[in-house]
């Protein structure tokens, strides 16, 4: 009978067991794009824990994946998992700086983790770095609030300020910002300007009507504009 190498045997069958798992692995593994069309369909339903589920597959395979961070983020955060939706959205915002909802989803979990300095902090970053009134609202709307009335009417004035006059819905958010604050005054500039830019928004002629002001050419003359 020969001479068998017992390490060396152990050493052929444990390298066989493990090319055979890693074969079945390759064989077993779910393409990225089907797990993406599931995560997709996930998210299309309102089912949040699949989402994160496939979703977290993804990312797991691909860190760098951004369009998989800011889904995982987002079912994160509507499953109320804080946590994970700050991490993934952190990395998809770092990613995709100027996404507009990642920008939005990252400050709904920092605000509902009352996180109100790093909230500020990456707000008024955001702010000053895309020059929007959209954006300043956003800060606005935080300090309001974080109870922060000096940051929420400075960043009402900003975001009036940078306004492109192209849109009345600034406007009207301003002003609804402004009358929580108890700024009436404030609130009546905003939508006279509103007024100026598209005299036939309902919405406009309506917040007016509520405050007592008849929109028409008196307007500036009552509004001291």
């Amino acid at each position: 009978m020969p001479c068998v190498n017992v390490p060396h045997r152990i050493t052929v069958v444990l390298a066989g067991l493990l090319l055979g798992s890693t074969l079945v692995a390759c064989t077993t593994t779910v393409p990225s794009q089907a797990l993406r069309r599931k995560g997709e369909k996930a998210m299309s339903i309102n089912d949040w824990p699949s989402a994160i589920d496939w979703y977290g597959q993804l990312v797991a395979r691909d860190q760098t994946d951004w369009r998989s961070q800011a889904a995982l983020g987002q079912a994160a955060l509507e499953s109320g998992d804080l946590t994970l939706a700050r991490r993934s959205l952190e990395i998809a915002s770092a990613l995709q700086p100027a996404n507009a909802r990642i920008a939005a989803d990252l400050a709904d979990t920092l605000e509902q983790q009352e996180a109100w300095n790093d909230l500020f902090a990456y707000l008024h970053d955001r702010a000053t770095t895309t020059s929007t009134a959209a954006d300043w609202l956003r800060l606005a709307r935080a300090a309001v609030e974080a109870d922060d009335p000096d940051t929420a009417r400075q960043s009402i004035r900003t975001a009036l300020a940078v306004d492109a006059g192209e849109d009345v819905v600034p406007y009207l958010q301003a002003a609804r910002l402004s009358l929580r604050l108890g700024e009436r005054s404030e609130a009546i500039r905003a939508l006279s300007l509103a007024w100026d830019l598209d005299p036939t928004d309902p919405d406009v002629r309506a917040a007016l009507l509520d405050l007592g002001v008849v929109p028409g050419p008196t307007l500036h003359l009552t509004t001291g504009g």
